[in-house]
């Protein structure tokens, strides 16, 4: 009973699925009185914001995986490869597709990297992603090599170049998946992966299947990756391995580390806290990944917790005030 206490309570999922709308509404909004390159700027980020929401269901389960974005490569090879000829699927059921399979490529790394824990899984999904992007090199007559796979084109019902449909899409997708992390997350399956995360002995001491959670929250997590880089792919327009690079992997995990991971909104003010960053040394962005590092360095050291603790301790402290008022 002690380590389900340690639990969020059920009221959190109300301040989570707010920070949900509230992202799609700020988005909305400064794409509509924005110009072109914001707008682009807002699709590549509400496509990352489904990767960290993603990526959060995965930390869970109590792992830090590092293959996420070659995931993210399954879902968009799956879009580029199954909407041109001869197969020629409509590009909106491949984003499904995409989410699926990357949802089985990574049940088939389960078995052998979720046997591992701590610094070894951290190593063992680092492997796997690498072996991952290999793929995409190595198998030219599928995936193009190096030079991937080009004009992929818009969903049927979007308008070719239309920034400001597209990202609609990317954001129905995010608001979408943000709702099924959160119903999973609130779910008894969902504390109980929780659970595991907090203590594995434990839970399987009272009768949980700690690898069978683990698993599912890995699979879970990975099928909005895959359906984030189909978005991406489509978007773009073209495919390429240096899509899906380990610079991306560590905006992801920086993003998580210094928003927090205990609720869906701690990643969500990590990427925009990043983005920001990122978006003010536009002019040198050579210096982007050192002050990302320092970044993720003074959050371990002096804020642990991430942004999403300085939010709960900012919110404490108005309700002691009002009580006292």
């Amino acid at each position: 009973m002690q380590l389900f206490a340690k639990l969020d309570s059920p009221r959190t999922v109300v301040l989570d699925l707010v920070t949900v709308l509230a992202v799609i509404a700020g988005v909305s909004v400064l794409a509509a009185v924005g110009s072109s390159y914001l707008q682009g700027a807002l699709v590549i980020f509400s496509i990352n914001a489904i990767l960290v929401i993603s990526y959060r269901t995965i930390t869970t389960m109590g792992g830090w995986s590092f293959a996420h974005v070659a995931i993210m490569g399954v879902g968009g090879y799956a879009v580029a490869v199954l909407s041109k000829p001869p197969l020629e699927i409509p590009v909106a059921l491949t984003f499904i597709v995409g989410g699926l399979a990357a949802g089985v490529v990574s049940a088939l790394l389960a078995y052998p990297v979720l046997r591992t824990r701590q610094y070894y899984f951290f190593l063992s999904t680092f492997a796997a992603g690498e072996a991952l992007r290999q793929c995409f090199i190595q198998f030219r007559q599928l995936t193009g090599g190096t030079s991937g796979i080009a004009f992929i084109e818009y969903p049927a019902f979007i308008q070719s170049g239309d920034t400001a449909q597209f990202l609609a899409l990317v954001l129905g997708a995010f608001f979408l998946l943000g709702l099924l992390y959160l119903m999973f997350d609130a779910s008894e399956i969902g504390m109980k992966i929780r659970a595991v995360g907090l203590d594995e002995t434990l839970s399987q001491s009272l009768g949980m299947n700690p690898w069978r959670l683990r698993a599912l929250a890995f699979v879970l997590g990975s099928v909005g990756a895959g359906v984030a880089g189909g978005l991406l792919v489509s978007y773009n327009g073209i495919v390429a391995p240096a899509d899906f690079s380990p610079e991306l992997m560590f905006k992801i995990v920086a993003a998580c580390i210094v928003g927090g991971t205990k609720r869906l909104y701690g990643p969500i003010l990590g990427l925009v806290f990043l983005t920001f960053v990122e978006e003010a040394f536009r002019g040198v962005p050579e210096y982007v990944p050192f002050v990302w590092g320092g970044l993720v360095l003074a959050a371990t050291l002096y804020a642990p917790s991430g942004l999403e603790g300085l939010v709960d301790r900012l919110r404490s402290l108005l309700v002691r005030r009002n009580r006292h008022a």
